[in-house]
């Protein structure tokens, strides 16, 4: 758990971070600022990005431990994905969308942990589809929806559609977020069923789902990303993505707030029920497949991938 990025901290807190992993403003154990900030009370953890460390040299300031988390894993993030807006695209298979389904009578619960940077759109551009079965119009979406300036995540099942909404001001912005869009529907807890939208760490919009499951249909459903599969190459996605992360488990706001890390993405590989991870860091120029860097093996296949890497990271 890292050190809050602004506000008050305290020293005591600072220590527990070190000494635990975990910073507690309540602390009450003590050291000297000289201590937490030479390696007396740990060695400092280098992962951290520089303006988010102590410098270990004197003068030392509580301010060189803003953002610091003694907990950091070593996290290489230097490449992105940057869609065209025309014809790129990421696509996996059937077994990746079935594990995220469930059934006709069964619960069906997912994530999507996604860092965005959107270029100028004119008009819905695709950011995570996992598209129907044939003879549904189960879905669920995570797109820009250019009509309302929005980033919306849409699930539908059984015909109805649950949606939630980002906040204005993300197009061409020049800056990374980080989206996070998670659901529930089936559960026999009726108060589980329902979907949820983050922007940089904050629920911005929550949904409830009603009694509905996706009810099967024939064929394999598929998970994209940068169009929309089931009406052939429309909405083309324009903008960089990176450090994509599926779960077939619904992420709590804690959980979310910890894989935003105050704008940092980090290392999601331990995470639990993480059933996919595209950090893209193994990534070559014209590869055509795009490596899980999970235990599960679900690669994606690239179409149109010449150029598509990019150096532009949160």
């Amino acid at each position: 758990m890292a050190i809050p990025s602004s506000g008050a901290i305290s020293l005591a807190g600072i220590r527990a971070e070190l000494a635990t992993n975990t910073y507690n403003a309540s602390a009450t154990t003590t050291a000297s600022l000289e201590d937490c900030s030479d390696g007396t009370v740990a060695t400092i953890n280098t992962g951290n990005a520089s303006g988010d460390r102590p410098n270990g040299s004197a003068p030392h300031a509580m301010s060189e431990f803003y953002a610091y988390d003694h907990d950091l894993s070593s996290f290489s993030d230097n490449i992105s994905f940057d869609f065209d807006g025309t014809n790129d695209r990421l696509e996996g298979s059937g077994n990746l969308a079935q594990a995220f389904i469930g059934g006709a009578t069964t619960a069906g619960a997912g994530s999507i942990s996604i860092w965005v940077k959107l270029d100028a759109m004119s008009q819905n551009g695709m950011i995570f589809a996992l598209n129907s079965e044939e003879g549904t119009t189960n879905q669920v979406i995570l797109l820009w929806n250019n009509a309302f300036t929005r980033i919306r995540g849409n699930v539908k099942v059984a015909g109805t559609a649950n949606t939630v909404d980002s906040g204005a001001g993300l197009e061409n912005d020049g800056n990374w977020h980080h989206v996070a869009f998670t659901w529930q529907y089936g559960s026999k807890t009726s108060s589980d069923n329902e979907c949820k939208i983050y922007i940089d760490g904050s629920n911005t919009a929550t949904n409830t789902i009603g009694s509905d499951n996706w009810n099967d249909g024939t064929g394999p459903a598929v998970v994209g990303f940068g169009r929309n599969y089931s009406a052939g190459n429309t909405n083309p996605f324009n903008g960089h993505m990176n450090d994509i992360a599926l779960f077939t488990d619904k992420l709590t706001a804690t959980e979310v707030s910890t894989i935003y890390n105050s704008g940092s993405p980090k290392d999601e590989s331990s995470h639990s029920g993480l059933v996919a991870y595209y950090t893209m860091e193994g990534y070559t120029d014209s590869d055509t497949t795009l490596t899980d860097d999970s235990s599960n093996s679900y690669s994606l296949t690239i179409t149109n991938s010449t150029n598509i890497d990019s150096s532009d990271t949160p």
